[in-house]
């Protein structure tokens, strides 16, 4: 099947908007970093089409299981890598990058992150630096632990963590906590010092596509499309993802 590219959008759009509203749901199945700006833009998409959307998935695995089980998938939003080795999601389209971020305990000095320079002096004269344990199956984890095994961080006190790695931040096992920006801006017990500068990588390339098993793979694509639309690039800029391709 051919899915219309993102030239057509507004051809979809308009089709929809003539066609009596669809009873049936679309669902986004994506991870908690995405969830925030997919969150936003399916109520856009809800107002504009009358097409409900449920947003659903979680963690990585949570993810896998439910296209394992054959559960209600319209859409999935994972990394790009992730997403590649499925075969039962088609028609991939680049989403966006997401930043690794550097957290604090809300009330907590926040340390200046803005250069590399400072960023590692950070890291280094921190107690504890959490992160994902690369073992759990997160897309963050190796990313973080690859750049923190670099040498510009030896003497870094490295603390792997089975969860999220902000909780290290509220056992007092860590004083910083390195988790995927959208993430931590959504946690209110938590400060963002800013993302990790550009010179480390360390970002993870996120990409959408259509369930095998979706009934509206249509309607499916004017989801993907309308998200990933120049319009989109604000909605996700303030969630911290920066869209394929728009400028920083």
């Amino acid at each position: 099947m051919q899915f219309p590219g993102r030239s057509s959008l507004a051809i979809l759009i308009l089709t929809l908007l003539a066609a009596p509203a669809s009873s049936a749901t679309l669902t986004v199945l994506t991870p908690a970093s995405a969830a925030p700006g997919v969150a936003a833009l399916a109520k856009q998409f809800t107002q504009q089409t009358g097409i409900p959307v449920t947003v659903a998935g979680g963690s990585r695995g949570k993810i896998f299981a439910a296209l394992k089980a054959g559960g209600p998938a319209d859409v999935v939003i994972l990394p790009t890598g992730d997403l590649a080795q499925l075969p039962t999601v088609t028609g991939m389209t680049p989403l966006g990058h997401i930043a690794v971020g550097v957290g604090v305990k809300a009330g907590a000095s926040v340390p200046d992150v803005s250069t590399p320079e400072k960023f590692r002096a950070a890291l280094l004269a921190a107690r504890g630096v959490a992160y994902a344990d690369p073992s759990a199956g997160t897309s963050a984890g190796p990313v973080i632990d690859r750049m923190l095994s670099g040498p510009d961080f030896k003497g870094v006190k490295r603390v792997p963590v089975q969860g999220l790695a902000v909780t290290a931040l509220t056992s007092g096992r860590a004083d910083i906590a390195l988790q995927m920006v959208p993430e931590l801006m959504a946690n209110k017990d938590v400060a963002l010092a800013g993302p990790v500068p550009d010179l480390y990588g360390a970002s993870v390339d996120f990409a959408g596509g259509i369930a095998t098993a979706s009934l509206d793979a249509v309607n499916a694509q004017a989801f993907l499309s309308f998200i990933t639309a120049p319009a989109a690039v604000p909605v996700w800029k303030v969630r911290g993802v920066t869209l394929m391709g728009a400028i920083p």
